[in-house]
């Protein structure tokens, strides 16, 4: 159940399902309309795209698209998760605990599969020489888990496959992963990746869910790249290399950057650009384009500067553009590319996405470049980049670039209007099937939610939970750190834990209270916090030892436990001390 889950979230945002019921408009990197659960005229419902939430103030409930669904439709979670599938195409079948474990296999054989692959990375010389000439540095290869797969002609066809099968896995266990094919006519099945250097591709959450290949030897006719073919676990068409490793990074410049290959991904991380991506294998598609979304509203394109980059620079901005996404095309130099322009060394990257331009602005340069005349020019312009302006949803935004269009092709905005407005007509009836087919807001909403009391020790770790999704990550780091130490258990668990509703609650309350708080403001409320709750944490658990200590019933054994658990515990409580200079340093603490 819980993978049906994340296929829905994976598939619709949380403004994908609120916009068929609420009417949103932008409240800074939130979104904000009326609420549908009471009849207010000033809006105070908040949807945030980054964290999949909203919260409406005005009836003091939020969560996330199923509890949303829940409150809208007045129906149970079973109930909202059987609508979403529908709405998100999401085949909602009962778990098959024989499935689950058989995909369960898949992950740990993929994973069983990397740790090989990195460790034949340092018994061949040839690999680590051919990413030392590319400037791949040893922590960029440790961070991204790069390694080699061995194969002809310095070694065997089925290196891999023996590897694994001698760890148990089977041949259909790797059939199924995709390291394995062949095995027709009798004859024993071979490695999928030979002689490669080998890429692992994660998913959004870092499992291992397939890899890409580069041939090491130049002498042989096998495609450069290989990557793994579909399977259970890896679809081309939704994932995104780099995408685990770019989420903080696409937050934090609040635009993504997307390349084409896994080594413009990897060298532009190795950069600074820590929010590069790329597709595998295959054009961007609206899912990867609906993932990147959620973390930023804009996105660059730094592709190839050949008719193929230019091409493809030019499907991804049609399914972005529609989105209502800002989109901007990076101009490389010939023969260039992203990792290229990082080995060099000189800022040309740098250069090149600093000077990124809107989508119209680049087609319009592309094509004066490429046309012989002036005539031909606004011809192909008509052509390849009015139907861009169309996609535009922000009318402002539209008349904008007509007049630049106008500009360009020596005309009149309203020549350019005009023709702007015949192409949209003929999408006028698919847009208004697609509008009509949108479900109405239901005429009795479900009622405000009561709101769920709290103890305040649990409100504490709460908030120190959460107040590290709206403070910068050194200070997260430190949080985190902290409230382990406190508690001796896994910040991150504790945080997945916690109710939708409570979550979505105080991010959005913590996120208005701390934006436009000082840095030293902020280091003293963060260790009063962490002051305040360990106290609590501590003088609970000197409670709970001395009431075990009076149990009569108790062994000497366990009073002797309880005892000790007493006198940690107060140590603990005298010794504890967090300030402002806990925060101090920018580097995360371990204490």
């Amino acid at each position: 159940m819980s993978d049906t889950v994340q296929q829905i979230k994976e598939r619709m945002s949380i403004v994908d399902v609120v916009s068929q019921y609420v009417e949103l408009h932008p409240a800074g990197k939130n979104l904000k309309g009326k609420s549908p659960f009471t009849a207010e005229k000033t809006p105070s419902f908040y949807v945030s795209p980054d964290r999949g939430m909203y919260y409406c103030f005005s009836s003091s409930q939020g969560g996330d698209i199923f509890t949303f669904v829940e409150k809208m439709e007045g129906v149970d979670f079973k109930g909202a998760l059987k609508i979403l599938a529908e709405k998100a195409g999401v085949e909602l079948v009962p778990e098959d605990p024989q499935k689950k474990s058989e995909r369960d296999r898949q992950y740990d054989v993929l994973e069983a599969a990397t740790v090989f692959y990195t460790e034949w990375l340092h018994k061949e010389p040839a690999a680590t020489a051919y990413l030392e000439r590319r400037k791949v540095t040893p922590q960029t290869i440790a961070k991204w888990r790069i390694g080699y797969a061995p194969g002809p002609p310095q070694h065997g066809w089925r290196d891999t496959r023996t590897a694994l099968t001698n760890q148990n896995y089977t041949d259909t266990e790797l059939h199924k992963a995709g390291l394995i094919k062949g095995g027709d006519g009798g004859k024993a099945p071979y490695d999928t990746f030979r002689d490669r250097v080998m890429f692992p591709v994660f998913d959004p959450s870092g499992r291992v869910v397939g890899f890409s290949g580069r041939i090491l030897s130049s002498e042989t006719e096998a495609p450069k790249y290989v990557n793994s073919p579909e399977t259970e676990l890896f679809n081309k068409s939704e994932v995104l290399f780099g995408y685990d490793k770019a989420k903080q990074g696409i937050r934090k410049f609040d635009f993504s950057l997307i390349v084409e290959g896994q080594f413009d991904v990897i060298m532009s991380h190795q950069a600074g650009y820590t929010n590069t991506v790329a597709v595998s294998g295959t054009a961007l598609t609206d899912h990867q384009v609906g993932l990147l979304q959620r973390l930023s509203n804009k996105a660059v394109l730094a592709l190839d500067a050949d008719r193929a980059g230019v091409a493809a620079a030019k499907r991804g901005a049609e399914i972005m553009l529609a989105r209502g996404m800002d989109v901007k095309v990076a101009r490389l130099p010939a023969g260039a590319d992203p990792a290229d322009m990082v080995a060099a060394g000189k800022g040309e990257l740098k250069a090149a996405v600093k000077d990124a331009r809107h989508v119209v602005e680049f087609l319009l340069d592309v094509l004066a470049d490429d046309s012989n005349d002036e005539r031909a020019f606004k011809l192909r312009a008509h052509a390849e980049v009015l139907p861009f302006i169309v996609r535009i949803p922000n009318r402002i935004d539209q008349e904008h670039f007509e007049t630049i269009v106008a500009e360009r092709l020596k005309t009149t905005k309203e020549a350019v209007h005009t023709e702007v407005e015949r192409l949209r007509a003929r999408e006028v009836t698919a847009q208004e099937t697609k509008a009509a087919s949108a479900p109405a807001a239901p005429a009795n909403p479900a009622p405000p939610a009561t709101k769920v009391n709290h103890s305040q020790r649990e409100a504490l770790a709460a908030h120190i939970l959460l107040v590290t999704e709206v403070v910068e990550e050194h200070l997260a780091k430190k949080l985190d750190a902290a409230y382990e130490t406190i508690t001796g258990r896994a910040a991150a668990h504790d945080r997945s834990e916690l109710a939708p509703e409570l979550s979505s609650e105080l991010l959005f309350t913590l996120e208005q209270q701390y934006q436009h708080s000082p840095q030293t403001q902020l280091r003293a409320d963060l260790a009063h916090l962490l002051q305040t709750y360990a106290a609590m944490v501590h003088k609970e658990t000197m409670r709970q030892a001395r009431l075990k200590l009076h149990d009569a019933d108790l062994s000497d054994t366990d009073k002797k436990a309880a005892l000790q658990e007493f006198d940690i515990a107060r140590k603990q409580l005298g010794e504890t001390e967090y300030t402002a200079d806990y925060f101090a340093s920018p580097e995360a603490s371990s204490s």
